[in-house]
């Protein structure tokens, strides 16, 4: 055994001895075989293996790998390869260290999957003698945070102007990754409400929330909004569209005279619509097939007149209605009995009915119209010469409970008959006895204080027989009493026509002379003379007139002789 070893030490120095006389730097070679790349981790320790864990698919992670040179040379990092595309790096090779010295290695992770584990090596290659090629796994899982709206749009449809609609929309994150909204906003949407806060949030996985969105339009028209999420990157926005369109019934009542084309209208709201006809000639008064005219301040006036009486819908979504037709029967001499109004799709002269028992109207769009004729023709003085017609529209078939405005008008039809209206006017004369007699004195007889022309057709004397206040015989052939003592002596002009009046001031006329006395003849001399009633003196004078309600009036005359 000792002679093994001998020769063992033998051969050593040999070989010792052949280096050095070969010339090898020894130094040199030590320190080559000397260099040595060690993984470590955070507390010093080998590391065989990097985790990425989590990491939002299609986004890049960096990890940094320690590396370490525990050699006594140089040591020269040449080389990183790697089987799974989804690892990579970002040095810049080769990397020297001295001794001792560390270096971080930026390692990257680029999932694409999301939940899908990915596993790969990474080969570190350098100038270590002892191990040139190190592996070292990565490990890393691609998850994604994806963001659902549910539904994808909204749509409200039709929403009445005043009324309101509520949708629920939801967000889920239906990814296994968090996901953040940073904003919430909605655009051209006044009449839109929601909870924006509610959504400007940080969802986990599997999370939801819901708000309601709420349209309360106040006008009509097109509702084209968008409510706005920007989501933390990498996710793009969400830009969901929201619809719907605001829908208004605006109904008015109008009517449109024949005779001149004018239109009126209610204004839409909660009201109605007057209508005035005018002062009209008076049919039963002034028959036009009895050629008699009916003037007033100078002009021919018609003795009807007519129109047309039709809704018009200026909103854009229908609405149905129904008429009714209503007398005015307050304040009428003959008790409302009958009316000066006709319609063209209602009874004439018959009880109150619906005109149009239902009808729909759709959006900007009008009604079939209704004929209004008004024919002056009066029944009787005191109430029937104005007359009062109403059209009552009423909404139909609406929802339930809704209250949707106008929910009715009326259109209020008034017309007025010209009539005339004889005034007796009397006479009262105080006289001197010694005057000059016969005595003359004007006489109107008649004022027509009516809006139409009234015609004086004949005058006679008449006296009451009793010494009463009321004539009961005519004066002619009589030679006594005060019909001995009145006589005309020059008149009466008749026919006479007395215009109306507008302001209801009286209108007369003198249409004669009514003398006092009484010629007595037959005298001593052969002569007559004037003889002076004494005392109170009282006559009437009977006025025929052109008015039916009024055709005869009794002027007294009444003369004191003192």
């Amino acid at each position: 055994m000792r002679r093994e070893m001998h020769r063992r030490v033998v051969a050593l120095v040999a070989a010792l001895v052949w280096v050095t006389a070969s010339g090898c730097n020894c130094t040199e070679s030590l320190d080559r075989r000397k260099a040595k790349l060690v993984v470590l981790d955070a507390e010093g320790n080998r590391r065989e293996n990097v985790d990425f864990g989590n990491v939002q698919v299609n986004t890049t992670v960096t990890r940094a790998l320690r590396l370490r040179s525990d050699g006594t040379g140089r040591l020269e990092l040449t080389e990183l390869a790697f089987d799974n595309a989804h690892f990579s790096h970002t040095a810049e090779l080769p990397v020297h260290l001295d001794p001792a010295e560390e270096f971080e290695l930026p390692l990257t992770f680029t999932p694409t999957e999301p939940d899908r584990r990915e596993d790969g090596i990474i080969t570190l290659k350098s100038n270590d003698d002892e191990a040139p090629s190190i592996q070292v796994r990565a490990l890393g899982t691609g998850i994604l945070a994806a963001a659902v709206p549910q539904p994808e749009f909204l749509d409200f449809g039709e929403v009445y102007v005043g009324e309101s609609k509520s949708l629920t929309f939801t967000l889920t994150n239906a990814g296994s990754d968090a996901l953040t909204v940073t904003s919430a906003r909605l655009e051209n949407a006044e009449a839109l409400t929601t909870d924006l806060p509610a959504l400007q949030r940080s969802l986990q996985a599997g999370a939801s929330v819901e708000v309601q969105v709420v349209y309360a339009p106040t006008q009509q028209g097109q509702l084209a909004a968008t409510l706005e999420l920007a989501l933390a990157p990498p996710l793009d926005r969400i830009s969901m569209v929201i619809n719907g369109r605001a829908v208004q019934a605006v109904p008015k009542l109008c009517f449109r005279f024949d005779d001149s084309g004018l239109e009126s209208c209610s204004d839409g709201l909660a009201g109605g619509l007057n209508v005035d006809f005018g002062a009209l000639c008076d049919a039963r008064v002034f028959p036009p097939d009895a050629g008699l005219g009916c003037a007033f301040d100078g002009g021919a006036v018609p003795y009807e007149r007519s129109g047309s009486l039709y809704v018009r819908n200026e909103g854009n979504y229908p609405v149905s209605f129904s008429f009714n037709v209503l007398r005015g029967y307050e304040n009428r001499c003959d008790g409302g009995s009958t009316i000066d109004f006709s319609f063209s799709n209602a009874p004439d002269g018959g009880p109150p009915s619906y005109m149009v028992p239902t009808a729909t109207l759709a959006g900007a769009d009008m009604s079939p119209p209704v004929a209004v004729r008004y024919l002056a023709r009066s029944h009787c003085r005191g109430g029937d010469d104005a007359d009062v017609a109403f059209v009552s529209w009423t909404r139909q078939q609406e929802p339930f409970g809704t209250m949707r405005q106008p929910s009715s008008m009326v259109a209020s039809m008034t017309g007025t008959s010209l009539l005339p209206d004889p005034e007796p006017f009397p006479s009262n004369h105080t006289i001197n006895s010694v005057g000059t007699f016969p005595f003359s004195f004007e006489v109107p007889l008649v004022s027509n204080v009516g809006r139409a022309p009234l015609q004086l057709l004949d005058a006679g004397l008449r006296y009451a027989s009793d010494g009463g206040s009321r004539p009961d015989a005519t004066c002619a052939g009589v030679d006594a009493g005060p019909c001995a003592h009145f006589h005309w002596l020059d008149g009466p002009h008749l026919p006479v026509t007395l215009e109306g009046s507008s302001t209801g001031a009286p209108v007369s006329q003198v249409v004669g002379h009514l003398g006092l006395g009484k010629l007595v003849s037959g005298l001593e001399d052969g002569g007559s003379e004037w003889v002076a009633p004494t005392g109170s003196n009282r006559v009437w004078v009977e006025v025929q007139t052109s008015d039916p309600y009024e055709p005869v009036v009794l002027v007294p005359i009444n003369a004191t002789v003192n």
